[in-house]
């Protein structure tokens, strides 16, 4: 596609900035729990007990964490975050994309080592994703190219207990060779837990053909996809107990509701930092159909 670099190009133009100033939405007390990623690479996991303002080094606070207490300064922060908004990877599943935004976690991706993509937040409520195949021996107009925009309308903490609530609609936008377009409209909700995640998301396939033929090279395929169709899909990511940024991730897809026999199920185990993810599973369907799946995510910012 022709804009595919320009989109690129905006993608990687859309910077976090960190400044030596604390964020002014700062609060303390025991009630909020934050998670610091600091400049020095050093995780910090504790609740604000004081805030400092030194005359050479600027704004700070004493930070209370399960060792002690520590003096940090804005010039050492890299990120600070509400530990429940810590976890930089939950706008997606696998593939799926949840109800949660991209926010400020902006990323690199590859998933199989043949479909590149990135995510991109704008403030708080718009995620915007796009994807290019690069199929060896392929041409350039017979790759895949995905498009999804994503808005982030209700995203809400439980006041009771450690979870949350989160809606969005969307839309993507596919191109499976140039020619054949492939058009998706979605809504998302999101259940968040102390340790887990449970998406659900209905589909509709609209404005585009119910029959297609794909081109691979010297492989021809026919494809039909009734235009019309409404699809589901499920999805789940829940963290391992005692396994520091391991999570179980699966996620089960049917792309049209009248046809219980067009379903797929991708299982699989993320392992994860502030930084990276790494996704390796496998993925089943009533074709029948059995393959590995891996994914890798960078979250530079």
């Amino acid at each position: 596609m022709k804009y595919f670099a320009v989109l690129i190009f905006v993608i990687f133009s859309y910077i976090s900035i960190y400044s030596d100033e604390l964020p002014k939405d700062l609060m303390m007390g025991d009630d909020y729990t934050y998670v610091i990623r600091m400049k020095n690479g050093d995780v910090l996991t504790g609740s604000i007990v004081e805030f400092k303002n030194n005359p050479e080094r600027g704004e700070g606070f004493r930070f209370q964490m399960q060792i002690g207490t520590a003096t940090v300064y804005a010039d050492q922060i890299k990120e600070i975050k509400l530990k429940e908004d810590n976890y930089r990877h939950d706008s997606r599943v696998f593939l799926l994309p949840t109800a949660k935004a991209i926010k400020n976690n902006h990323y690199l991706g590859s998933f199989e080592l043949l479909f590149f993509n990135a995510g991109i937040g704008i403030t708080d409520y718009v995620s915007i994703m796009i994807g290019r195949s690069v199929l060896p021996y392929i041409n350039g107009s017979d790759q895949i190219t995905n498009f999804d925009a994503k808005v982030t309308f209700y995203d809400q903490q439980f006041d009771d207990y450690d979870g949350g609530i989160a809606l969005a609609v969307g839309t993507n936008l596919a191109f499976i060779n140039d020619n054949n377009r492939l058009i998706h409209g979605y809504g998302a909700i999101t259940f968040t837990g102390a340790k887990s995640r449970l998406t659900g998301n209905i589909f509709y396939k609209a404005g585009s053909a119910d029959y297609y033929d794909v081109r691979f090279k010297d492989e021809l395929l026919d494809l039909q996809y009734a235009d019309g169709a409404f699809g589901v899909g499920l999805g789940v990511d829940t963290r391992i107990d005692g396994w520091h940024g391991v999570h179980v991730i699966g996620e089960l897809w049917n792309n049209d509701v009248e046809k219980p026999t067009n379903t797929a199920v991708l299982l699989g185990v993320r392992l994860c930092n502030t930084e990276f993810s790494s996704d390796f599973g496998f993925a089943f369907s009533t074709a029948p159909f059995f393959a590995p799946f891996v994914s890798f995510a960078w979250t530079m910012f």
